[in-house]
């Protein structure tokens, strides 16, 4: 054995001096057993390892053992010594690395600039090639896309193409889909992964995943690829350890910013590279380190299995863990056992089975007849037929008949082992050789008994069979008469049979259930189908009759119903139809029977009500028509009709409208104008003088119309004539709520009924506020434009029929919605030279899952005053980069959905401030320019009201006119 291992350890030198792995392989086919282990490891400096400790455990001579390690640690000092060769690649063998790179869009473009080189000057360390290290790379946001497999390219020129012209996808962060990707696609065979070769993926991400990555990321792990997670700024580390492989000191980093990526990566491409860490620490392993590209893990020596801990290790228990082939006691050792066997027994030749120790091979002469060796002793035992006696060691004949015969039902006659059976004279032993039985002398020959012969000891008796009697001669039977009894129960005839009698009718009857009377045959019963209406049975058969008011045909089976028409129907005027036992009289299509039955009258289908005709109904035979009025026409359907229309003739010359009346048409003119004395032509009005306008501040006259207006700095309200002093009466608001999974359905059923209190404290009207409702989780959904509703009953019906979303939490995204469309003239919203206040109001509950800075500051840009409302874990930093100026009038926030009616109630104060703090001018009614300015009012009034009554004046001139022109 220390032969042996002194010759491992030359080999060992000279692998060690020159540095060939060839030698390493030669080593481990040359001594595939030395100190009983193998040399079949991925690394020299782990075989070094196990060898130093296998060496140590050779069991002869520690103190030259300890002289061998001496050597071989001076033998690697010097090899550290040695100047190394400067290669810039990495030669570590083959890898299969994935990249696998956030394209979401939190990731700034100067930052995705940043990870893009961070993947080239990593590419460049490396040993590219088909057979050395392969590349692939994954990029991922709310989808996952491909850039290059693992098989795509064979040159590192050609990965750096690839990498500059990625364009970033720019939505979400689903880093499961993306893993699961990986696993299943960018690892196969198919994409130019290969087997037996360490699948290494690198993920790097600056934000929280959107879907879930602990049970995907597992499941990569556990079909053997290697994660490795890089965090920037919000990374969450929860997410990190989640997807990385242990040990997550060594596979999990974690960096402040892109700009620090670059420095990463040197410490980075070490762990690709190859470095073998286990030089640099044993890293807590109690046995062996054993290093692999970028990382580590701990072995056992053989014999043992390592913890649940990856470091510490177990003897192996073969003995507990049922792993051996003992008979009945396993004694265990690291690695290995040996078998042993309970008392009374020994262990055989093949060291695993036991045998009871044989006692009587020690000498049996005490024993009369045979020794049988039990455990720990022997047992004396007789032969067959013999029992033991009461000194254990003699035999005696066992008397089997003294046990009791009772199996013998006459005599028992014991012999050697057994006993036998005998009977009495006059039986014989039947086949069971136990039971006896009679001499059967009937058995000798019978012939003398005509139905049965009935033996008996030493003799036999003729028996004849049931219902016969035996004769006088005691041999031959005859039949018992059991009519010559006496048959009075049978009412025809009794027949007398084998042990009884029955009755019988005579011909034409049946014999009745009692068996003994007798009916007459119901012929009609057996099926009657050949009479057509009754059937009548008699003796021996049965005839037919029919049914009141009918008549027998020939064939004396079927029936014909009486023709009373026939004996001459003279009193029906049109037609004469036969009925059952006489006649009805019926009248022709078109006609109806008069009361007399008899006569005929054409029925008037106008008295049957002539709804459908809209003037007159004209009866005809078997119909009618509808007919018009003078000065009508009757219209395609035949039933309405239209005055006709002598405006349709042309010939009017109406200067505005042609009006048709009966047997004539008039002109008439557009509102706002006045008919002229010619009755055809029309002039305009100024309706300002001429109409009630109401208008609070001043009446402005349109041609054939007018409308109202305001003095500046008030706004015109809902009715269209009074003025109002707060803006929100005429503003365009666009609600923005968060739909998210956090909001949970029960409190946005509770964001509902806030934005139904917000727009019950707005005037909604087309001409004053307009709203619109945008719900957004993962995605922007516009649930109604500002163009949609025009009442707040409107407004308010659909906000409670949205349907909640439940998916993240996208506000940049609805931010960048609300800007681009819903204040659009398209959407609803009026044009920007009217000057009508834009208002945004955001609603949320949490984070935003992407950048909102921009689209807040575009949103206040393009003049929208914005509104921040946050509840829970809303963060105050996002709600205030949303908020107008001053922020304080425009954000708001609680911690509890049910305070949220509360908010509805303050933004009223500052959505309308004017109104609800009574900032209204008063002037004094006393002052100068108030008594000057209610004379002008009061002067304009009145000559409103004269040039109204000068107007209604002609109108009535005008209708005089032409009431005396119809006449």
């Amino acid at each position: 054995m220390l032969m042996a291992c002194l010759e491992l350890l030359l080999w060992t030198i000279c692998f060690i001096v020159s540095s060939d792995w060839n030698v390493w392989l030669l080593l481990n086919r040359r001594f595939p057993l030395t100190c009983n282990f193998s040399l079949s490891f991925s690394s020299p400096s782990t075989a070094i390892g196990i060898f130093v400790a296998r060496l140590g455990l050779c069991r002869r001579n520690m103190t030259r053992a300890l002289v061998y390690i001496g050597v071989l640690i001076a033998i690697m000092a010097v090899m550290e010594a040695r100047p190394k060769s400067a290669e810039p690649k990495c030669k570590s063998g083959p890898v299969d690395l994935v990249f696998i790179i956030d394209g979401s869009r939190s990731v700034r473009p100067h930052e995705f600039e940043t990870m893009r080189k961070f993947m080239i000057d990593i590419i460049h360390e490396l040993d590219i090639g088909l057979e050395a290290t392969r590349v692939g790379v994954v990029q991922y946001s709310s989808q996952v896309q491909n850039v290059f497999s693992l098989k795509a390219f064979s040159k590192t020129a050609q990965m750096v193409k690839a990498i500059n012209e990625i364009i970033p996808l720019a939505q979400g962060t689903m880093t499961g889909l993306a893993i699961r990707y990986a696993m299943n696609v960018a690892f196969s065979a198919e994409e130019g992964a290969r087997p037996n070769v360490p699948h290494v993926a690198v993920i790097v991400t600056d934000g929280r995943p959107q879907d879930r990555v602990a049970e995907v990321a597992a499941a990569a792990r556990e079909s053997g690829i290697e994660i490795y997670a890089i965090g920037v700024a919000r990374a969450d580390m929860t997410s990190l350890r989640a997807m990385a492989s242990p040990p997550f000191e060594d596979h999990v980093f974690l960096v402040e910013s892109f700009d620090l990526i670059h420095q990463f990566g040197l410490q980075f491409q070490d762990k690709l590279c190859g470095m073998d860490l286990c030089l640099e620490s044993d890293h807590g392993c109690e046995h062996i380190c054993e290093s692999s590209p970028g990382s580590y893990h701990c072995l056992c020596l053989p014999g043992y299995t390592l913890n649940e801990d990856g470091k510490t290790c177990t003897p192996i228990d073969l003995c507990a863990e049922g792993k051996h082939d003992c008979e009945q006691i396993c004694i265990a050792s690291p690695g290995s056992f040996t078998c042993d066997c309970n008392t009374g027994y020994t262990l055989n030749d093949d060291k695993r089975t036991c045998k009871m120790i044989d006692y009587c091979s020690f000498g049996n002469d005490s024993c009369e007849h045979k020794c049988v060796s039990v455990l720990n002793g022997f047992n004396c035992h007789c032969n067959e037929g013999y029992s033991l006696n009461d000194d254990l060691k003699t035999c005696t004949m066992i008397d089997y008949c003294s046990f009791g015969n009772d199996s013998c039902e006459h005599e028992c006659v014991s012999v050697l082992q057994s006993f036998y059976c005998s009977c009495r004279e006059g039986y014989t032993l039947n086949e069971d050789e136990t039971t006896c039985t009679m001499i059967d002398y009937c058995s000798f020959g019978n012939d003398s008994c005509e139905h049965e012969c009935v033996s008996v000891l030493n003799g036999f008796n003729c028996r004849c069979n049931d219902g016969y009697s035996l004769n006088d001669d005691m041999k031959t039977c005859t039949m018992i008469d059991y009519c010559s009894f006496g048959n009075d129960s049978c009412e025809h005839e009794c027949v007398s049979v084998l042990k009884g009698f029955h009755c019988r009718c005579n011909d034409g009857y049946s014999l009745n259930d009692d068996k003994k009377t007798c009916t007459m045959i119901d012929y009609c019963s057996f099926g009657n189908d050949s009479c057509e209406h009754q059937c009548v049975s008699v003796l021996k058969g049965f005839h037919c009759v029919c049914n009141d008011g009918y008549s027998l045909n020939d064939d004396m089976k079927t029936c014909t119903m009486i023709d009373y028409c026939s004996f001459g129907n003279d009193s029906c005027e049109h037609e004469c139809v036969s009925v059952l036992k006489g006649f009805n009289c019926r009248c022709n299509e078109g006609y109806s029977l008069n009361d007399d039955l008899k006569t005929c009258t054409m029925i008037d289908y106008c008295s049957f009500g002539n709804d459908s005709c809209e003037h007159e109904c004209v009866s005809v035979l078997k119909d009618f028509y509808c007919r018009c009025k003078d000065g009508y026409t009757l219209n395609d359907d035949k039933k309405t009709c239209t005055m006709i229309d002598y405006c349709s003739f042309g010939n009017h010359s109406c200067d505005h409208h042609c009006v048709s009346v009966l047997n004539g048409f008039y002109c008439r003119c557009n509102e706002g104008y006045t008919l002229q004395e010619d009755g055809k032509t029309c002039q305009s009005d100024n309706l300002c003088n001429t109409v009630e306008h109401g208008c609070e501040y001043q009446c402005v006259s349109t041609p054939g119309s007018y409308h109202c207006i305001c003095p500046e700095g008030h706004v015109l309200q809902d009715d269209g004539k009074t003025c109002g002093t707060c803006r929100s009466s005429n503003i365009d608001l666009v609600l923005l709520i968060d739909g998210s999974k956090s909001v949970r359905p029960q409190n946005f059923e509770l964001v509902k009924q806030f934005v139904n209190q917000v727009v019950d404290q707005l005037d909604v009207s087309p001409k004053g506020t307009r709203v619109g409702l945008i719900q957004y989780s993962s995605r922007v959904r516009t649930e109604f434009p500002l163009s949609m509703y025009q009442t707040k009953e409107e407004i308010k019906k659909a906000v409670m029929n949205v349907e909640y979303m439940e998916k993240g939490t996208m506000t940049g995204l609805a931010l960048k919605h609300m800007v681009e469309n819903s204040f659009s003239e398209a959407d609803g919203a009026r044009p920007a030279e009217k000057n009508i206040p834009r208002v945004g109001l955001v609603f949320t509950d949490g984070r935003s899952q992407d950048d909102i800075q921009e689209w807040a500051k575009k949103a206040k840009e393009a003049g929208i005053t914005m509104y921040a409302v946050g509840v829970g874990k809303a963060v105050e930093d996002e709600l205030r980069e949303i908020a107008s100026e001053p922020v304080e009038k425009h954000f708001f926030y609680t911690a509890d959905f049910t305070a949220i009616s509360q908010i509805a109630e303050n933004l009223k104060l500052n959505v309308c401030a004017a109104e609800s703090q009574g900032e209204i001018e008063v002037k004094d009614p006393c002052a100068c320019e108030s008594l000057v300015e209610f004379q002008q009012v009061t002067m304009s009034t009145l000559d409103q009201l004269n040039q109204k009554l000068s107007a209604m004046t002609k109108r009535l001139e005008v209708l005089e006119s032409q009431l005396l022109t119809r006449k």
